[in-house]
């Protein structure tokens, strides 16, 4: 009897090593085929997942890399395609003739010939899944990629959120008493958006992040468009029927002490213990974008004399042409120093840099 896998056991997997080593091989088993792998793709390096996404670069695939017809369709134009057999782009008798097939599969006596992938992409590059069958299993029928590919958004989903949670260093989010560490802001939310609990790194992004609150009924909201977006995110994940993970995307801005806060992506992960609920993990594009937030003093902000000049020319509502004039430089000076303006205030806009001049008294 094939064994049925669920979406949460897919989602689990992004926080459990165990089960996400063990997964390849239960998506294996669901049509009976010997083998299913997890490969990373880096710029220059393969890494085939044997143990867990960090583990030892197979030097095989690494001397195949190239030149091997198999691993030269691990393409990125092929990523939210969902699955294709290999056989659709390399023959068997290029297959047969490769250095991969007669040094590697046949050398090793590894059971692998035809081939089923399907290629997904995170914000640390791209990773293939690939299911095998030996040469007298004949190519994967139909039935069986439509079987496997009710699996294809979800293991999506668990790419790019593991990689995001490896990319915070968070090796075991929860701890053996169940209590949320502290090595990126974590909050656990109900199917209403309402907080259950939060760890000390969520505590302080709340109370520094502009666009994050929680209301009078402790819902955790996003002021501004973002709002709808979020509790979007939060209701998908917390659907009784079919729950996905997701994320949301926050852009660089001042906290409201005056530090930077980074780019900030909300990972959200479905969890059925205890209910429907939903993990929302913050992470960085920077490895250490957390930590340095946290450890990060309030900044103090200096302008120079020509950018507050410009600054105060803004405000009158001068054009850039009559800031030009008035300060006798050219327009591209003027641009160039707006754009110091946004950056030094952590702004996207000119007219957002103004306000947070005037929040912080600079003027």
């Amino acid at each position: 009897m094939p064994r049925f896998i669920s979406h949460h056991e897919i989602y689990d997997a992004a926080l459990d090593d165990e089960l996400f080593t063990a997964l390849p091989n239960m998506l294996a088993q669901v049509i009976g085929i010997p083998s299913a792998v997890f490969i990373w793709l880096h710029p220059g390096d393969y890494r085939e997942i044997t143990a867990g996404t960090q583990a030892d670069a197979n030097l095989d695939y690494n001397s195949f890399e190239g030149h091997d017809p198999w691993l030269a369709h691990g393409t990125p134009e092929k990523c939210g395609t969902g699955l294709f057999r290999l056989s659709n782009h390399v023959s068997a008798q290029e297959f047969e003739r490769s250095e991969m097939y007669n040094d590697f599969i046949v050398k090793n006596g590894v059971d692998r010939y035809w081939c089923l992938a399907m290629m997904q992409s995170t914000r640390d590059g791209l990773v293939a899944t690939a299911f095998h069958k030996g040469k007298r299993g004949g190519d994967f029928t139909d039935p069986e990629v439509e079987t496997l590919g009710l699996h294809v958004q979800d293991l999506g989903r668990l790419h790019k959120i593991r990689r995001e949670l490896h990319r915070a260093s968070i090796q075991q989010v929860t701890a053996p008493d169940r209590s949320l560490l502290d090595d990126a802001p974590i909050f656990e939310l109900d199917h209403e958006g309402r907080l259950v609990r939060m760890n000390g790194k969520a505590e302080l992004l709340l109370d520094l992040h502009p666009l994050l609150v929680l209301d009078f009924e402790r819902k955790l909201r996003s002021r501004g468009p973002m709002h709808g977006v979020l509790r979007q995110a939060i209701g998908r994940s917390t659907d009784a029927v079919k729950s996905e993970a997701g994320a949301l995307d926050l852009p660089q801005m001042r906290a409201t002490d005056g530090r930077i806060i980074p780019k900030l992506r909300l990972n959200l992960l479905p969890r059925t213990d205890g209910g429907r609920k939903v993990w929302v993990i913050a992470t960085s594009e920077d490895e250490d974008g957390i930590r340095n937030l946290v450890a990060a003093p309030r900044e103090k902000m200096r302008l120079t004399p020509r950018e507050r000049d410009v600054l105060q020319g803004i405000i009158r509502g001068r054009r850039r042409d009559q800031l030009a004039n008035d300060l006798d430089i050219a327009i591209p000076t003027v641009d160039l120093h707006s754009a110091n303006l946004r950056r030094k205030l952590g702004a996207r806009t000119i007219a957002e840099a103004v306000a947070i001049a005037l929040q912080f008294g600079l003027m």
